[in-house]
């Protein structure tokens, strides 16, 4: 009887799981691709508002009375002019005045100029040579059940400035917190004065006030035009119109202000002079519109002014310079009305306005997120600023960039400092310098150990030790990299600085001892081979690579006694200038390396055991012996596996976090002394990430280094499968 075939259902039913196990593994596989498209979409969009450009909107002008400064609450909602006679406090809504303010100190006086001091202290030059000090304090009320900001003004003292009573043009105050203040002003004939005062503590309380008056005049090399003071009251800095800024430094009361020098800034007149934020760069603005920075480098011995950054320039003088209280931006204006917003540290000019008058009077927000002008015609133009990440440019993250206090510029990452005033250091060069530094060195110990030994196990390994070495080296593969970083950074460490010289030994000591060793073997009696042949020769290997390990160890304190006097770690550092951090990339190459060994191996091995027998058994029997077989016909054709096990295992190494975290010292330095250590991308991002202000700048430039990783192990494993492609489409054809 023939054998019924099955029935119609069960076809069906196969077919059936047949296409739905078709597209659940399409399914899969889709969904893999979304999963790793989406998370560079997230990353791209975490990242892509570094580089979006400001949005500047300028809002409804209102009348003022003011002519000489202006300043504003933190809230946007009140603002303050002074004006000749006093100071107008409004409202920034609709331009409505508040209330004006005219000190009876005013009486008979006017105001001739300003300056707006830290802390909304108002110090107020007049047309008889006197300094009226206020301030503007903004004050918070909910009563109404919302928020309105209530200005208050109060007068401090006045100071008699100038002895002869001419008028102030030009005034500058600074109180410390110790007691001490000055005033420094340029009159209406071009003279120099400076006020010194220091407030005397009594046992009850304070006591007399002291103060000294000093002309410098004389000391001028031209006319004063602009005058700056510093907030710790320690030097008075003086633009003239001959380009140039004179410098005195400050001291006790009874001294008088000592000539420090002078500088040549510029071929045209000083017309601004301010401190950027921190006050380590000097700001000038010239009468040929010139906008540059400057700030002290020691240099043989002294410190003194040098140019770092020049800005884009004006069409017409500067006029006016402020600084941002919160970074490093600040906003210049010229004669024709024109102003532009600067960033120190990236060297860009953000925006450049047009205006339709002149500015007399600026000012920064104090968030940053805005400003107002007052023209020459009573205007009052508020401006609203969107520009959270002002400090980032390409240059900024790849390129060289000169920073304050550095002697030049260098690649630095540096993204936090002990005060508001730091200038982040944000360059990515380092972070990648120290990425490739570990990775080569992971590399160097891993590849040649992992696929020399693959190519031992499965060509000229017994098969009783391939059992038992495969399934060794998987295990270790299994090993999580905390234990291994933890392992390395408070054990080998330690371990290798006390042996450095022992272990550096073994690089020479073990190959040379093996091959000399395999040498002599070959000459071993037949008796010997063949019952070591029985056992495995791979134990005998070991033994004596250990004993050779054991001898450099052993001798390594001899080797040093008799070379180094028993110090090579200071002879390295002294004598050879070479720095030691105990963490470093010896560290982390063999710490990092043994966690690649087994990646390398199994995928090696298991490319290698693919070839076919027959070409073995033909290689052999044309009398090839097993080392030219496995060198001319296996490697060949397993070269593509190989290849393929090496760049996988540079993408492990690339992306380790754990074992570089905790072996390494996690300083952002470049240089390849593998005895000093190093900070690579997915350890900073480990780091920095959980302190990061959500969406602030640190937390997206983390974003854009891991975005950064993302696409270099993408490259890289995309080259990899073109090579491998080529490489087996080549040994295919053999």
């Amino acid at each position: 009887m023939t054998q019924k075939p099955y029935k119609r259902g069960i076809t069906r039913r196969a077919q059936a799981i047949d296409w739905l196990g078709g597209r659940f593994i399409s399914f899969g596989g889709i969904g893999i691709v979304a999963a790793v498209l989406g998370i560079f979409v997230f990353v791209l969009a975490e990242a892509w508002p570094l580089f979006r450009a400001p949005d500047l909107k300028a809002e409804k002008a209102h009348q003022a009375a003011g002519s000489f400064a202006i300043g504003l609450d933190p809230y946007y909602q009140t603002a303050y002019a002074v004006g000749p006679q006093g100071v107008d406090l409004l409202r920034l809504d609709d331009g409505q005045v508040i209330r004006r303010e005219r000190p009876a100190e005013l009486a008979g006086r006017e105001v001739t100029a300003a300056q707006r001091a830290p802390n909304d202290v108002l110090a107020l030059g007049t047309d008889d040579g006197h300094l009226l000090l206020a301030q503007v304090r903004f004050r918070l009320d909910y009563s109404s059940g919302q928020r309105q900001v209530v200005p208050q003004f109060a007068v401090e003292r006045l100071v008699a400035v100038d002895p002869a009573g001419e008028p102030l043009v030009q005034v500058a105050f600074r109180e410390g917190d110790d007691g001490r203040s000055a005033a420094a002003a340029i009159t209406a004939s071009g003279r120099l004065v400076v006020v010194v005062a220091e407030q005397q503590q009594g046992l009850l309380g304070p006591g007399e006030r002291r103060a000294r008056h000093y002309e410098l005049t004389a000391e001028l090399n031209g006319r004063a035009t602009q005058v700056l003071l510093d907030g710790r009251i320690r030097q008075v800095l003086v633009g003239t119109d001959q380009g140039q800024v004179c410098e005195w430094r400050l001291g006790a009361v009874e001294q008088a202000p000592a000539f420090a020098g002078s500088i040549a800034v510029s071929a045209a007149a000083v017309s601004a002079l301010a401190y950027a934020l921190g006050e380590v760069s000097l700001v000038v603005g010239d009468a040929a519109g010139r906008v540059s920075t400057w700030f002290k480098v020691e240099e043989a011995g002294q410190r003194s002014y040098r140019k770092i950054h020049a800005l884009a320039p004006h069409a017409a003088a500067v006029t006016h310079i402020v600084a941002s209280a919160r970074d490093k931006q600040f906003l210049t204006a010229d004669a024709e009305g024109a102003m532009a917003l600067h960033h120190l540290t990236s060297e860009q000019t953000v925006f450049q306005w047009s205006g339709d008058s002149p500015v007399v009077a600026l000012v920064f927000a104090p968030k940053a997120d805005g400003f107002l002008a007052l023209g020459q015609d009573g205007w009052l133009q508020r401006f609203d600023l969107d520009h959270p990440h002002p400090e980032i440019s390409a240059t900024v993250l790849f390129g060289p960039i000169w920073y304050e206090g550095y002697k030049g510029r260098e690649y630095v990452w540096q993204s936090t400092g002990g005060t508001d005033e730091f200038e982040p250091k944000l360059s990515l060069v380092p972070l990648i310098w120290g990425t490739a530094k570990g990775t080569l060195y992971a590399m160097l110990f891993a590849l040649p150990l992992a696929v020399l030994a693959a190519i031992y196990t499965a060509e000229f390994a017994a098969p009783r030790v391939q059992g038992l070495v495969k399934p060794s080296v998987e295990v270790m593969a299994s090993l999580p990299s905390v234990i291994l970083g933890f392992l390395a950074g408070l054990w080998l460490a330690p371990l290798l600085e006390s042996h450095l010289l022992g272990t550096l030994l073994l690089l020479p000591t073990v190959p040379v001892v093996v091959m000399a060793a395999a040498w002599v073997w070959q000459y071993a009696p037949a008796a010997w081979v063949r019952g070591v042949a029985r056992v495995g020769e791979i134990y005998l290997l070991g033994a004596v690579t250990l004993l050779v390990a054991w001898l450099a160890y052993a001798l390594g304190p001899l080797f040093e006694e008799l070379a180094f006097d028993g110090h090579f770690l200071r002879w390295l550092r002294q004598d050879a200038g070479v720095g030691y951090d105990q963490r470093n990339c010896l560290v982390v190459g063999f710490a990092m390396g043994f966690a690649v060994i087994p990646l390398v191996f199994t995928i090696c091995e298991d490319a290698l055991s693919s070839v076919p027998s027959h070409l073995r058994a033909g290689s052999l029997a044309l009398g090839a012996t097993p080392w030219q077989t496995a060198i001319k016909v296996v490697l060949p054709m397993a070269l593509p596996g190989i290849f393929s096990a090496a760049m996988i295992g540079l993408g492990r190494a690339i992306g380790e976090t754990m074992i570089v975290l905790m072996a390494t010292g996690n300083t952002p330095i470049m240089d390849w002394n593998i005895f000093n250590g190093m900070r690579t991308i997915s350890a900073n991002i480990a780091v920095e990430l959980p302190e990061a202000p959500h969406q602030g700048t640190l937390y997206r430039v983390l974003f854009l280094s891991g975005l950064l990783l993302f696409m270099a192990t993408f490259c890289i494993n995309s080259l990899a499968e073109v090579v491998r492609q080529r490489l087996r489409d080549k040994y295919n054809r053999l």
